[in-house]
């Protein structure tokens, strides 16, 4: 009999009835808590009686006995089966204060996700009610709606989450969810490049409090919930570097990101405000006090900031400061392999053979000091645009510039990028090829982009919002 941990939970090897040996997951990642677990459940198994264990030690029992296939004994079931049928929203609440998810970073987005599926299906509903039908009602619903492909994605993964810990609790014998699909996401792929004046015209318009973490995203390429989660010990300003461990992931390995000599000033004054109530290095600090910033604390003032730079769609996101440092890297020439191991690409896109060979923390440093960043204009491509309500035909690209003047005079035959616009293309050709791919290749050529010789500024759509919309 053990305690054996298997990545970041411990597992139970144990003989229960005195003979054949079974293992069964405990969801702990404390050892204590599994060897009281263990030693619980060795009692009640060998006494007949299953009174005396407590909620976490009964579900794991309960499971042990559901995947071995062994009578359950009438004492196992006493807090198991509910009055009634469970509904949705009483699912919810047991699926938020499930072990599992306490401490998940994913919570909040759970929780996000959740309120959109209880909107639609109701509180009260029954959660063996909801059908295979049901959910692709729900996705098809949502897509009508605007939402992303992406996001009905993370609301159908939820859901699946949600039926796969009902099960494990015995409320449901299926889930549903598993016979459905993820939508393609290909339509909402974006490419996307922001350019150094740009990116500090959206600091100028940030609270102070913000503005360092805009900063160490630019610099560094980390990710938005590795940025908020950054203590101070795994900082060291003296040695330039950022050490994350695997549970600070998202691959679930160990990161070093070198930090840029711009960026040390930054983190110092950071680093200056402190709280008793936390080590993290960015904080939140106004008329109520000191405090960590959550992911959602961050959105706005992002959103605050492009609007008010009157920046249409498709806007620049927070998270496109990590398209634009790999961009910067690549652009400054550095080795692919430590771009790729810096941004924590490396262990998906690399061999076995080819991960022996360790970059030394001076490799990583010597690399981020020959990066520059400025490598042209603001560039924002999508592969459509969401105009809900308006009566538009689908978009094939869209093209965004940072703002530029014309050079000398501007034709009849052009558009004048004097301000942030967006260039949508409708399938239009011009000598054999669609009129967005020309564009990509145009769009920087003194600040106009000419307008095809098939489509005379007659025949242009209208312009809405500062967008030229051509009809096919």
């Amino acid at each position: 009999m053990a305690v054996v941990r298997r990545g970041k939970q411990y597992h139970l090897l144990i003989r229960p009835f005195g003979e054949k040996q079974v293992g069964i997951r405990t969801h702990t990642t404390k050892k204590t808590e599994a060897q009281a677990m263990e030693d619980a459940i060795l009692v009640a198994c060998r006494t007949g009686d299953y009174r005396a264990l407590d909620p976490r030690s009964r579900e794991v029992c309960l499971r042990l006995f559901r995947n071995q296939k062994w009578e359950l004994p009438q004492g196992l079931l006493v807090q198991e089966k509910p009055q009634t049928e469970l509904t949705l929203w009483e699912a919810r609440e047991a699926f938020l204060e499930y072990p599992e998810i306490v401490k998940c970073k994913e919570k909040e987005r759970y929780k996000a996700c959740l309120a959109h599926l209880v909107d639609h299906f109701g509180k009260t509903t029954p959660i063996k009610a909801i059908s295979v039908a049901g959910i692709k009602q729900y996705m098809a619903k949502r897509l009508e709606e605007g939402a992303a492909e992406a996001t009905v994605n993370r609301e159908r993964g939820t859901l699946s989450r949600l039926f796969t810990i009902m099960g494990e609790l015995g409320h449901v014998d299926a889930n549903p969810v598993r016979g459905i699909k993820n939508l393609s996401e290909k339509s909402g792929e974006r490419e996307v490049y922001l350019s150094l004046a740009d990116v500090r015209r959206i600091v100028e318009l940030c609270p102070e409090w913000f503005r360092p973490i805009i900063w160490t995203a630019y610099y560094t390429g980390m990710r938005r919930g590795e940025i908020l989660e950054l203590t101070r010990k795994q900082v060291d300003l003296s040695r330039r570097m950022i050490l994350l461990t695997p549970s600070d992931t998202k691959e679930a390995r160990f990161k070093r990101i070198p930090v840029h000599r711009e960026l040390v000033p930054i983190l110092s004054e950071a680093m200056k405000v402190r709280s008793l109530e936390t080590e993290k290095v960015f904080l939140i600090r106004d008329r109520d006090g000191v405090r960590a910033p959550s992911g959602d604390s961050i959105k706005n003032p992002w959103r605050r900031a492009v609007k008010k730079l009157g920046l249409v769609d498709p806007r620049p996101r927070f998270y496109d400061l990590r398209h634009t440092w790999k961009t910067n890297a690549r652009r400054s020439g550095v080795d692919f392999e430590i771009r790729e191991a810096i941004m924590g690409h490396s262990s998906r896109t690399r061999s076995v053979a080819e991960r022996y060979g360790r970059i030394s923390d001076q490799e990583l440093i010597d690399a981020v000091d020959k990066m520059t960043f400025d490598h042209g204009d603001t560039e924002i491509l999508v592969a459509r645009v969401q105009k809900n309500g308006d009566r538009l035909k689908p978009v094939n690209m869209a093209v965004t510039k940072s703002p530029r003047r014309a050079q000398g005079s501007r034709t009849d035959n052009s558009i004048s990028l004097t301000r942030v616009a967006t260039v949508v293309y409708f399938g239009a050709t011009w000598a054999g090829s669609s009129v967005g791919e020309h564009c990509l290749h145009t769009a920087g050529v003194g600040g106009s982009i000419p307008l095809p010789p098939t489509i005379s500024s007659q025949e242009r759509g209208p312009v809405i919002n500062d967008r030229a919309f051509f009809l096919c």
